[in-house]
């Protein structure tokens, strides 16, 4: 798998597990908000008719509510779309009974006959009246909210018990779309993180290293004058040691190449010594490398002007077989001399070639043209 490839699954990986986590976290926050929105909203609307609540409690303490408390009341319930249900609680001297209710037979009851007979939603109606607070919970599998609020006189005892059942739908539709600006605000911010990401990875290290790749590439090639750009990174670390190995083998091949021209020149002398004491004279001998290009002569050979070697095809064309047919039989035949005749310039001439025994990957071949007497 290649580096952006890498970076790309990584990236995604991340980027998904931080907006997972960044997704809980801000619906809780969303719920926790909006929420407390909603209770705060519906606890507002109550006190805004508290004043009318506590003078009918005051002027009629223990019986049904006033006409204004059931007209604030009534009005409280049908004003708001999110309240399902309401229910209000009396309380006078410790007693506590139902003051208003929409059905009149619960009028009077208390609130453990009502919780036997229908049910309350929870127990934020109790709590209510112990710490003298409003108290909500969640209730109906987390749709609606059972809210106990509470009046209280200027001393701050309960005298009342607003209960409503609210409904969470408004809250839960913002926090729906709450989440879905989230998400895509989520995913807007990893396009353009990812992208300016992927913008530094490629001029910054998929670019680099492919320059990198191109002069190994190109050293391969047996191109040792390729040198690398510097930069002050970690990558320009891994140029500066390329081109110090580039270098090295530079002044490694020119070490061996010096080596071998002194080689091929000590060569060169001790075939000129050999020739003349083995050639007779009058004769033309030729030293054949492994490459069939021509090593040494015992005569003056022109050579080409551009420094190329000299085949020994170039000097011997298809007019003289013979030669070329004694050379291959030297070939396959090593150690042994190959005899052959050729007329060459209007002159018999015999022909010899052997090769010489392998000496570490150096084929020599010894060809002889001496004139018939």
């Amino acid at each position: 798998m290649k580096l952006t490839s890498k970076w790309l699954l990584w990236f995604i990986l991340v980027a998904v597990y931080a907006s997972v986590i960044g997704g809980l976290f801000y619906y809780n926050l969303f719920k926790f908000v909006f929420d407390k929105q909603l209770q705060n909203e519906m606890v507002e609307k109550v006190r805004k008719d508290s004043a009318v609540l506590f003078e009918g409690i005051s002027s009629r303490p223990r019986g049904e509510a006033t006409f204004r408390e059931a007209a604030a009341l009534k009005d409280l319930l049908n004003s708001d779309k999110r309240i399902v249900s309401l229910v209000y609680f009396g309380s006078a001297k410790n007693y506590v009974f139902i003051r208003w209710h929409e059905n009149t037979k619960f009028l009077g009851m208390s609130p453990q006959d009502y919780n036997q007979s229908v049910g309350l939603d929870s127990n934020a109606v109790f709590l209510a009246f112990n710490t003298r607070e409003p108290r909500s919970f969640l209730t109906g599998n987390g749709s609606t909210y059972d809210m106990a609020i509470p009046i209280s006189d200027k001393n701050g005892e309960v005298v009342g018990i607003v209960n409503l059942s609210v409904s969470r739908d408004s809250a839960r539709e913002l926090i729906r779309s709450s989440m879905v600006r989230y998400a895509l605000g989520a995913i807007i911010m990893m396009l353009l993180i990812g992208g300016v990401l992927y913008l530094f990875l490629l001029l910054k290290i998929i670019r680099p290293l492919n320059m990198l790749k191109d002069g190994v590439d190109s050293v391969s090639l047996n191109n040792l004058t390729f040198k690398l750009p510097q930069r002050n990174d970690e990558i320009g670390d891994v140029a500066s040691s390329i081109n110090a190995l580039l270098d090295k083998i530079r002044g490694d091949v020119k070490g061996l190449e010096n080596v071998e021209i002194m080689s091929l020149e000590k060569e060169q002398r001790w075939w000129e010594a050999i020739l003349a004491v083995t050639v007779p004279k009058g004769s033309r001998a030729f030293v054949i490398d492994e490459n069939n290009n021509v090593l040494y002569t015992n005569f003056a050979m022109p050579l080409p002007q551009d420094g190329r070697k000299v085949h020994i095809l170039d000097i011997f064309d298809g007019r003289q077989q013979e030669i070329i047919q004694t050379i291959g039989a030297a070939l396959e035949n090593p150690t042994r001399v190959s005899r052959g005749n050729v007329l060459t310039k209007n002159v018999q001439c015999k022909v010899k070639a052997v090769q010489l025994p392998d000496d570490a990957g150096k084929n020599r071949i010894v060809l002889v043209i001496e004139p018939e007497k």
